[in-house]
């Protein structure tokens, strides 16, 4: 837990994820409501001047699995970015994420569907990561199961590969793999911004200098 004492904003964002699913779910269950019409992303919405729903969708969830793949993958992405970037620049690429994803979406579907969730924020972050430290050797779990070794740049490539994939040819359709793709394509644009103007505290791009040799050990 010692990594969320340092990530205030990570834990921030944590806890408003966890909050608004369990509200969504006590006004469901007690009060036989439904908070995705008010905050939930949707064209008819937007018509109708409910801009909000732009950020609100992505602290909503569908279920809890689906919150859970999402905050597992802010656990471990968060804490790191937020490090490097500092605070604001880290939120700035977290809600990019949100609209973009949700944004792209919304007018790409056919109908108009309620569309919540952080993975657009979440594929920032993931895409975001691998344009930042590319190099770096990370172990990625496939399905939560599987342990795979690669480069940061490998599961870059594969959130925004696979996401266009799977919509190209309609696999698993109750999915928003636009959202995904446009979340993605968000995080690496802002990073690269982000290394452009030097704004990423520099201690992961730079391998260390090793200590100077004593003249005695020469």
């Amino acid at each position: 837990m010692e990594r969320f004492r340092q990530s205030p904003v990570t834990e921030i964002l944590l806890g408003i994820n966890l909050a608004l699913f369990f509200m969504e779910e006590g006004v469901r269950f007690f009060l036989d409501g439904d908070l995705f019409p008010l905050l939930a992303l949707s064209r008819e919405g937007l018509i109708h001047g409910q801009w909000w729903q732009v950020v609100t969708h992505a602290f909503l969830h569908g279920n809890l699995l689906h919150l859970i793949v999402n905050m597992v993958a802010l656990w471990f992405t968060g804490p790191l970015l937020e490090e490097f970037l500092g605070g604001w620049w880290y939120l700035i690429l977290y809600f990019s994420g949100i609209v973009a994803g949700g944004l792209l979406q919304t007018f790409s579907s056919t109908s108009s569907v309620d569309l919540v969730g952080a993975s657009g924020a979440v594929c920032a972050l993931l895409v975001g990561f691998a344009t930042l430290f590319p190099r770096l050797r990370i172990t990625a779990l496939i399905f939560f199961v599987i342990p795979v070794r690669m480069n940061a740049a490998t599961l870059g490539w594969l959130v925004i590969g696979g996401s266009f994939l799977f919509w190209i040819f309609g696999l698993e359709q109750e999915v928003g793999h636009l959202a995904h793709l446009g979340g993605g394509v968000a995080g690496f644009l802002i990073c690269r911004i982000y290394l452009h103007l030097g704004l990423v505290r520099s201690r992961l791009l730079t391998p260390p200098i090793p200590p100077p040799i004593p003249e005695e050990e020469r």
